[in-house]
């Protein structure tokens, strides 16, 4: 049993080396024919030992191209053990806002520097559209979200980008959190955080983005209270 156990494992590590010669050379998962020979298993042990890595998005079986490997998505993952914690302690919605500006804030100055023309110009037409519901007292999720992902677009930074996606989808299960009393208020709060960013104020930017997750604190402070009322009755 141990030495299946040893088999199994070493087998594992030349499968994570064959992954990682892909990512680093941009190249497809060699096919299972070949990944048998040079295994030396059967297409049954290979497809067993493969499904660990398909479960967590590492691999993805396309048509017509066979297996494709891809950097891991840690949001996902994320995102799971969240909503179970979310669930058990709603409170932490709280702290993971508290994160969220932090890696918001320390990132701005870099997003900032690499925004391009053509970012400028779709966040200046997301403001245009967050305003336009606003007057007609529409919520505006999609486009605050798609807002601060092309900010931060530019920076290349996998991790962050995951850790932000992970942010928003938890955000986004919790329909309470979009109903906001004063739509337009937030729309304007919008409009001149762009407008620090396109003439590259920093210090002004960085005081409206505050601005916002301030109104996000209260709303979810909001909804916490409110179950925790509803705990006690």
């Amino acid at each position: 049993m141990k030495e299946t156990t040893n088999k199994k494992g070493e087998l594992k590590n030349q499968i994570i080396e064959i992954i990682v010669g892909c990512l680093s050379k941009n190249r497809p998962l060699p096919s299972e024919k070949e990944l048998t020979e040079k295994l030396n298993i059967s297409r049954s042990g290979l497809r067993e030992l493969l499904i660990e890595f398909e479960a967590a998005g590492i691999i993805v079986a396309t048509q017509g191209k066979g297996r494709v490997v891809k950097f891991p998505d840690i949001s996902n993952s994320i995102i799971e053990g969240w909503n179970i914690l979310l669930k058990a302690r709603p409170e932490t919605l709280l702290e993971l806002l508290d994160i969220r500006l932090i890696l918001e804030r320390g990132f701005l100055p870099s997003a900032i520097e690499t925004l391009k023309l053509d970012d400028l110009q779709m966040m200046r037409d997301l403001v245009s559209r967050m305003e336009s519901k606003a007057l007609r007292n529409q919520n505006f999720k999609e486009e605050d979200q798609m807002f601060h992902q092309i900010l931060y677009s530019r920076i290349q930074n996998m991790v962050l980008d995951q850790l932000l996606k992970a942010f928003w989808d938890v955000f986004e299960q919790m329909s309470e959190l979009h109903e906001s009393d004063n739509l337009q208020e937030g729309a304007k709060i919008h409009k001149e955080l762009y407008q620090a960013i396109l003439i590259q104020n920093g210090d002004e930017a960085e005081r409206l983005l505050e601005m916002q997750f301030r109104d996000i604190r209260r709303r979810i402070t909001s909804v916490v209270d409110k179950e925790a009322d509803e705990g006690t009755e």
